[in-house]
């Protein structure tokens, strides 16, 4: 447990007592605050909430048309979609070159916002604040390849980028049972009725617990997917209760006959995943960008007639990928949590099987769902930076 600090301006977590100074009104790092009153260290908040994403669409707008909303919203997107490509330019030109250092030197500092907040007056203060936040992010993650190694160019922001809102900025709500979200767009405030069917039944629960206050709500976006508007809710959601008796570790490997196989202690397998679909989801999904690839020819450029077409098909080969990491990491969680296993252990050092699976993504969901299971999550394996959408760029 952290030594309690000294001084006249401290703070105490609500829940261990911890006490810790700072030297102005923001919380140290790692610490939250449910309320007015109570604010919790990070790891009494960790033991209390779970980090949750929730991406719901509109159905439609309640205080205007859609044509209303579209002229409102449209200037959001071609705003953040400058704002963060000059930030990203920005950070590039401020950064250091390679010359004759053997290795390459920590990012210095660099502070963006008055600068946009100039160039950008149309985005809210909170809004350039989380774009330079996320800016900064994305671009210390490619830092490496695109300054030191050359690898990879700049990455870049497409129309539409999501509008991000501060968690002030908008509110959750249940109308006849129906979730609404208020927003402020520019100097206006609209509310929009998101779809609740029983395909959504996992997100309708997690919104209603926003509303509820059972939740604590975090930053709103608003962005465009083909024809659709959605919005993506970040929140803290409470912490199951986790059930006692566990006991005992369960390895969980990759192989290059299945996707993944868990054994027992005594190396006797237990439960494996083949997924075979996937294979002949990523041979055709290659094949087919091959066939178009070849039929890009110079009469057809510089916008093939087939572009739309390929872009949808791109989307719905990422989106297949996504929904079927979910299941695989959620079946894995639920079986190891149905037998009462106290440790999940990870090894992925093998994808011969399937090497365009999104092995990033899969560990990444396989620690977040046996942490909200109450079951300790070890990895270990070499697995490569997340590149995105599998064969998107081919």
């Amino acid at each position: 447990m952290e030594q309690p600090a000294t001084g006249p301006n401290q703070i105490t977590c609500a829940g261990c007592g911890t006490q810790r100074g700072r030297l102005s009104n923001r919380l140290p790092n790692g610490w939250k605050r449910q309320n007015s009153a109570d604010v919790f260290c990070r790891g009494c908040w960790g033991r209390r909430y779970l980090l949750r994403t929730i991406t719901m669409p509109v159905a439609s707008p309640l205080d205007c048309s859609w044509e209303e909303w579209r002229a409102a919203i449209k200037p959001m997107w071609a705003a953040t979609t400058a704002a963060s490509n000059w930030m990203m330019t920005e950070l590039y030109t401020r950064d250091v070159r390679r010359n004759v250092q053997e290795s390459m030197p920590p990012m210095g500092r660099v502070y963006l916002y008055p600068e946009a907040r100039q160039k950008f007056p149309a985005l809210p203060s909170v809004t350039v604040a989380s774009l330079e936040h996320a800016c900064q992010r994305k671009y210390r993650a490619a830092r490496y390849a695109t300054v030191w190694t050359c690898a990879r160019s700049l990455p870049i922001f497409r129309y539409p980028t999501p509008f991000p809102l501060h968690n002030q900025s908008w509110h959750p709500m249940l109308e006849e049972d129906k979730p609404i979200v208020s927003v402020r767009i520019g100097d206006a405030r609209m509310r929009l009725r998101l779809k609740s069917g029983p395909q959504f039944r996992r997100q309708y629960g997690q919104f209603r617990q926003l509303a509820r206050g059972e939740a604590v709500k975090g930053e709103l976006a608003i962005y465009e997917r083909g024809d659709a508007l959605l919005v993506k809710i970040v929140g803290w959601m409470p912490r199951p209760a986790t059930v006692g008796g566990r006991e005992g570790t369960l390895l969980v490997r990759t192989s290059s006959d299945c996707l993944l196989c868990a054994l027992n202690a005594k190396d006797e397998t237990l439960w494996r995943y083949n997924g075979d679909h996937l294979m002949r989801w990523v041979a055709a999904h290659r094949r087919q960008l091959e066939r178009w690839a070849e039929d890009q020819k110079y009469e057809n450029r510089p916008t093939p007639a087939f572009a739309d077409r390929r872009s949808a098909a791109v989307r719905k080969f990422s989106d297949r990928m996504a929904s079927a990491t979910h299941e695989i990491a959620a079946q894995l969680a639920g079986y190891a949590s149905r037998r009462k296993f106290e440790t999940v252990r990870y090894e992925d050092a093998n994808k011969s099987y399937c090497e365009q699976f999104p092995w990033f993504r899969l560990r990444a969901l396989l620690g977040e769902k046996l942490d909200a299971a109450g079951i300790r999550f070890e990895a270990s394996g070499d697995v490569p930076a997340e590149t995105g959408e599998p064969l998107a760029g081919e």
